[in-house]
């Protein structure tokens, strides 16, 4: 079923975007359009991002974008009740991606919105996400999204995994 943004009354920039729920025939749209952004191909992750998110519906929020009746954006979100002993409802957003012919078209901006609506019918209070610190374009994006650094530092430790118990 298709999904269409219904935030404000009267004609939305996003109106000609189209999105709805993920489906499994979106997989390679999806890997194609992170390949344009990424400059490299991550199939079996996505099908692993999609098997999860039709398996474990009350765990993910996952869209798509339509324009003339192509996919041509996607964002794949995870639901979490708490984390690190703190019971917030939270979501994050695992992987966003728009078809760099697209960009400039609304389409991230309408895949967001409806995110915002569907999470917060879910009543999900905080929507995180990280992105590459040099990402500047994805960070512009989300600045414009209403995103800001938040309150925690992420940390990141390499492992040998050839040296036991390192």
């Amino acid at each position: 079923m298709a999904i269409q943004p219904t935030e404000e009354p009267g004609t939305l920039e996003t109106d000609s975007v189209l999105v709805r729920t993920m489906r499994e025939d979106d997989l390679e749209a999806v890997v194609s359009i992170d390949a344009a952004a990424t400059g490299r191909r991550r199939p079996r992750y996505f099908e692993l991002m999609l098997q999860r998110a039709l398996k474990q519906a009350a765990l993910q929020v996952s869209l798509s974008a339509e324009m003339e009746g192509r996919v041509v954006g996607f964002v794949i979100g995870s639901l979490y009740y708490g984390e690190f002993g703190v019971a917030e409802p939270s979501a994050s957003i695992d992987a966003i991606g728009v078809d760099p012919r697209y960009r400039g078209q609304h389409v991230g901006k309408a895949l967001m919105r409806q995110l915002r609506l569907n999470l917060g019918a879910l009543r999900i209070t905080t929507l995180r996400t990280e992105v590459t610190w040099d990402d500047f374009e994805l960070l512009a994006f989300f600045k414009s999204e209403g995103f800001s650094p938040a309150n925690r530092v992420c940390l990141e430790r390499r492992l040998d995994p050839t040296t036991p118990g390192e």
